[in-house]
């Protein structure tokens, strides 16, 4: 029998979807009959990581992971009391599961870790994701209807939209000096944009001033940001390396991109170089359409129409 858990998520499915089958002769795994949709469940209790992070840790069998290819389907992370799991939907995520080897037990290993920052999901041998946008069983209701639409987006009002997240989670911002009066100000609050950086060294402060955006706890970076609109992906991955070699604590690094610009982030993430430091366990990437929703579900807004 399903963990209690996942039963009270899957009455809560059938309260609105009609009837749910299980798949196979486990409890991980059912469909929706009314649309064929997959979903392979997850479950794991939560452990204290650090003062203020909590985290899961899950492992995800190769045959079922062989299952949801090419099909309408999601993985469904539950955790301790939790009725508003992450739903993940696998299509965003198969070619990096066709791209990594599982463990030699036969599974990927994963951990979501929750953080001040946000909630992030790391798949080993693979690398880190930001699934704040994932949170809560909407996808399934709404999974036939028209994705959201998202308009043409510059690189300042994907940093305005950073930056007006980073303030309804609690933080400060950095902006670079030159982008400061281009933030829009109808979503980002000038008054949370600081002045002046710590300061670490010469050298290091140079690079840190030119990140596109950072959340600022107190007097403390804790999450860089860098929107690679037109530039290279591979820039902004040099930044951060220099960053996590300089600065003591620094571990929350994102680029921001088109979704098609995913697989080429893939790729330059798991150059030897960027993997020896593991800064590929550090580096979130991030499209434009997760960002946009994200401002969306802390803010109700509508923007850039």
């Amino acid at each position: 029998m399903a963990n209690l858990i996942v039963q009270n998520i899957i009455s809560l499915i059938q309260d609105k979807c009609g009837k749910i089958e299980k798949v196979g002769d486990g409890y991980s795994l059912y469909k929706i009959t009314s649309n064929d949709v997959l979903i392979y469940f997850r479950y794991s209790k939560i452990s204290r990581a650090s003062k203020n992070v909590t985290r899961a840790f899950y492992g995800l069998r190769k045959e079922d992971i062989s299952i949801l290819q090419g099909k309408k389907s999601f993985i469904c992370f539950v955790w301790d009391n939790e009725l508003s799991p992450v739903l993940l939907p696998f299509n965003q995520f198969e070619n990096y599961f066709y791209q990594a080897m599982p463990s030699s037990d036969g599974q990927y290993k994963a951990q979501i870790f929750f953080k001040p920052t946000g909630t992030e999901l790391y798949l080993a041998n693979i690398g880190k994701f930001n699934v704040d946008t994932f949170y809560g069983l909407n996808a399934l209701w709404n999974v036939n209807q028209d994705k959201i639409a998202i308009p043409e987006l510059s690189h300042s009002q994907v940093q305005s939209l950073i930056g007006a997240v980073g303030i309804k989670k609690g933080f400060n911002l950095w902006y670079p000096e030159n982008d400061k009066l281009k933030m829009d100000k109808s979503i980002v609050d000038y008054s949370k944009i600081i002045k002046q950086l710590p300061h670490f060294n010469k050298e290091i402060n140079d690079i840190v001033s030119e990140i596109d955006v950072i959340w600022i706890d107190g007097n403390l970076p804790v999450s860089y940001w860098e929107v690679e609109h037109s530039t290279p992906i591979y820039s902004g991955l040099l930044r951060f390396n220099d960053v996590l070699l300089s600065i003591s604590g620094a571990n929350n690094f994102n680029i921001v991109a088109e979704g098609d610009r995913e697989n080429k982030f893939g790729r330059e993430i798991n150059r030897p170089t960027f993997r020896q430091n593991n800064l590929i366990e550090k580096v979130t990437f991030i499209d434009y359409k997760n960002i946009y929703s994200w401002f969306y579900n802390l803010t109700g807004k509508i923007y850039g129409k």
